[in-house]
């Protein structure tokens, strides 16, 4: 091993071993601000000696850290505070239904696909068994079914090409798919053969990269993620990451190492279209330091998502499906929060932080709810905007205003235009997960990321190259829309929300509606046919636009009008080296020091999974930091 590659190494594992060390035990550098609170009509009190943890926001961070919570110290008051109706808890993990002459149609506003099931099912073994009523019940019992969809993928090229990935060898449901075996291998066997039609030796490349991103993959997780050192998934780890003079080195850009591996831009195509659920891209770029991996592309390590997605017998893998959509986990874990005795108020409206409780808005009144600790779970730019004081934000008065506004010095995730089209034809030949990727030549590939590499409008010509995904719903669950229809989202990369000084100011409906300029009615059509001509390339797609019966649009302005997202922007701040791990904004406050964050923009990240990993972390840190205090008042 040559020195500058041992000191790599080394330094890669000092990382490792620094993200292992709980978030608790390092120094959160805490100012106290605004430890006074303004006067207020009424102030609600727990009872006396009772300590109060109130949850800011009831997405799917919100819910599971106030189960967490509440089933871990029962005699603490929790409460969930929620500015939507009850039918939006879960923020953008639900669904919406569409009603036509047809019948009724659902659709999903956030998540489609699911990953790390057992960390789902998790929560609820882990919050129900602790409420002594001496049942242990599961996710199911909560209203709360997963099958895994196989194939996982189904990836549509710009030429009309398609192969459709993630056959794993053994399955985790024995209903998972609908196909029989033989059907399944048929199929496998089908996609092996493209992949060496793409290139000599393609599918033998394919499972050499699959090796190295199960390594990363089973390394990362715990270590990087759950922090929670696991040694024994070292070795593995070393080893793909130094075999082959280095061909496979996590800290290079994600392109360096599909170019040492592959030769077809198909199959590069293939091994890399996950970053975008990182906020990242997969190319080299030379203007930045280091190729960009500090900022805007993603280091090679994150072909550890592509291993959690596709890879045949690692037991972490597999893309899944929530029977009943997206809100079907909202629905459940709601129902977990109740019965672990979590009071969640609906229609309340945050308007402002302090350190000891928050000022809202229900019912047309103001009002302040005192808590001992609060935990955050709006989104992290927004909230030390927005809500939590500061030298800038002074305490609110008797008339606090709801605003709309964020920190704009982190860097941001793509934004996302979704067009969700109920239609009267069945797609058969869409599966539930399909990407429209653009690989004709590197340039056009490189080209297809502009939205997150530079996060400016494209122009979308006809000949633009840009990548999207399509889900459709029933493939997987029949009840997601009438007999002989589909319910279909499409998912387009695009710049987010330029944040404007001025709109700070202003109430946040007003702020909204002028965001909402900034994805005019002209450019989303401009969108739209560029998806429609895009997936004519599909024989029995073409002409889709004439079977669609309703159909509604989300912008980066309407994520923002819903969730409060910061940018607009639905995957949270993007996963860049200097917004990863330890460089990721901490679930601690550095302002106010009873207050904490859960969610997808602190750590570990985005996605559902990491949240829920989050907040289970959080939890336990809400909860010590309690028992500490007790302690030392007492003594």
């Amino acid at each position: 091993m040559n020195c500058p590659l041992a000191y790599a190494l080394l330094i890669t594992i000092a990382a490792l071993l620094l993200s292992a060390i709980p978030a608790s035990s390092l120094s959160t550098g805490v100012s106290t601000q605004g430890t006074s609170s303004s006067s207020s009509s009424s102030r609600q009190h727990p009872q006396p000696g009772q300590q109060h943890v109130v949850v800011v926001g009831g997405g799917v961070g919100g819910l599971a850290i106030a189960s967490r919570i509440a089933s871990t110290d029962k005699s603490c008051k929790v409460t969930l505070l929620e500015k939507n109706s009850r039918d939006m808890l879960g923020g953008r993990c639900g669904s919406f239904d569409v009603s036509t002459k047809y019948g009724t149609f659902r659709h999903e506003r956030g998540p489609s696909l699911l990953l790390l099931k057992d960390v789902y099912e998790e929560l609820f073994t882990d919050c129900s068994g602790s409420i002594g009523r001496g049942t242990d019940k599961e996710a199911s019992d909560y209203g709360l079914d997963i099958v895994q969809c196989i194939p996982a993928y189904q990836v549509v090229f710009d030429d009309g090409d398609r192969i459709e990935l993630g056959f794993p060898q053994y399955q985790k449901h024995h209903d998972a798919s609908a196909l029989p075996s033989a059907a399944i291998s048929e199929q496998e066997s089908a996609s092996i053969d493209k992949m060496n039609s793409y290139e000599a030796n393609g599918y033998d490349k394919w499972e050499e990269y699959m090796a190295a991103c199960s390594a990363f993959l089973d390394c990362g997780l715990p270590n990087f993620i759950e922090e929670i050192f696991d040694l024994p998934s070292f070795p593995a780890f070393i080893y793909q990451a130094l075999r082959a003079k280095a061909k496979a080195w996590p800290l290079k850009p994600h392109s360096d190492v599909l170019d040492a591996i592959f030769d077809s831009e198909k199959m590069k195509a293939l091994a890399s279209f996950q970053d975008l659920y990182v906020g990242l891209e997969p190319y080299r770029n030379d203007d930045e330091i280091f190729g960009g991996v500090l900022r805007k592309t993603a280091p090679a390590v994150f072909g550890l998502l592509a291993a959690l997605e596709l890879h045949p017998t690692n037991e972490k893998a597999g893309v899944f499906a929530p029977v009943g959509g997206f809100r079907a986990v909202s629905r459940a874990f709601a129902r977990l929060s109740e019965a672990c005795g979590v009071q969640i108020c609906c229609n309340t409206t945050v308007t402002q932080i302090e350190n000891d409780g928050v000022h809202i808005i229900a019912n047309g009144k103001s009002d302040f709810i005192q808590a001992d600790r609060i935990v955050v779970n709006a989104d992290l730019p927004f909230a030390t905007e927005s809500l939590l004081v500061s030298d800038t934000r002074t305490i609110a008065n008797d008339n606090p205003q709801d605003n709309f506004d964020w920190d704009d010095s982190f860097d941001f995730s793509s934004g996302v235009v979704a067009f969700h089209w109920s239609v009267n034809i069945p797609c058969h030949d869409l599966n539930t997960h399909n990407v429209f990727l653009s690989a004709s030549s590197k340039k056009d590939a490189v080209k297809s990321w502009g939205a997150v590499r530079e996060n400016v409008r494209s122009d979308m010509k006809d000949d633009t190259p840009f990548n999207f995904y399509v889900h459709r719903a029933s493939k997987t669950d029949p009840a997601a829309a009438p007999k002989g229809c589909d319910s279909i989202m499409v998912l387009v990369p695009t710049e987010t929300l330029e944040r404007r000084k001025e709109y700070a100011k202003l109430a946040r409906d007003e702020a909204i509606e002028r965001y909402k300029g900034q994805f005019d009615d002209v450019y989303v059509a401009k969108i739209r046919k560029a998806v429609l001509n895009r997936l004519s390339a599909v024989e029995s797609l073409q002409g889709l636009e004439n079977n669609i019966v309703n159909e509604v649009i989300d912008t980066p302005a309407t994520y923002g009008y819903y969730y409060n997202l910061a940018a607009g922007t639905p995957f949270a701040l993007s996963h860049g080296f200097s917004q990863l791990s330890l460089t990721r904004p901490s679930p601690r406050s550095k302002r106010l020091e009873n207050t904490f964050f859960v969610g997808a923009s602190t750590r570990p990240g985005n996605g559902v999974p990491l949240v829920l990993l989050g907040a289970k972390a959080v939890a336990q840190q809400v909860v010590e930091d309690m028992k500490t205090e007790q302690i030392e008042i007492a003594s």
